[in-house]
């Protein structure tokens, strides 16, 4: 119950503020205006529909108002989201540079080494250069849902058109 009260406030204030109006417009009328009797619904047509106008004004203004609000309420989340998804890719992407950056240290190792075997060594710069690169791309993803980060990192599940041209890229065979 105080789910919907919370999700319909402005609704649910406007329908109590239209009735109060309802209620001040007719005491309006019997006391400042000396009608012969309190009319809660009135004789005169023409306060009848002007009342119900001013109520459906002041009840559709509290209904666009809980729309609105609930709408920016769900756009601030996903600001806030996005926000979350870019620190941590950020920080992410930190921690793999500096994994990368250390592992440059044993490929000077096996460099060293004369019986190290080159295949293995041009593997390990395939394998570095590729997360290199994805991680760049993946820090480049504009639309971020779940999709489009996946197909970021994997150029069979391209998503939009932004990733398409990254793709053609990487479908190109390494030299």
């Amino acid at each position: 119950m105080k789910i919907i009260m919370k999700n319909r406030m402005f609704s649910i204030v406007a329908f109590f503020i239209a009735f109060v109006f309802w209620f001040f417009d007719a005491s309006i009328h019997y006391f400042v205006y000396m009608e012969p009797q309190f009319e809660l619904i009135p004789d005169d047509f023409n306060e009848l529909w002007m009342r119900i106008i001013i109520i459906l004004l002041i009840i559709l203004f509290g209904v666009f108002a809980d729309y609105f609000s609930r709408k920016l309420l769900i756009t601030q989340q996903q600001l806030e989201a996005s926000r979350i998804y870019t620190s941590m890719l950020k920080a992410s992407h930190h921690i793999l540079n500096n994994l990368l950056n250390q592992m440059q240290y044993f490929k000077i190792e096996a460099l060293r080494c004369k019986d190290f075997d080159q295949e293995i060594l041009a593997l390990y710069d395939d394998a570095i250069d590729e997360a290199s690169e994805l991680i760049e791309k993946l820090s480049h993803v504009e639309n971020i849902t779940e999709e489009n980060i996946w197909a970021s990192i994997d150029p069979n599940k391209i998503v939009n058109s932004s990733n398409k041209a990254n793709s053609d890229e990487t479908k190109k065979p390494r030299a």
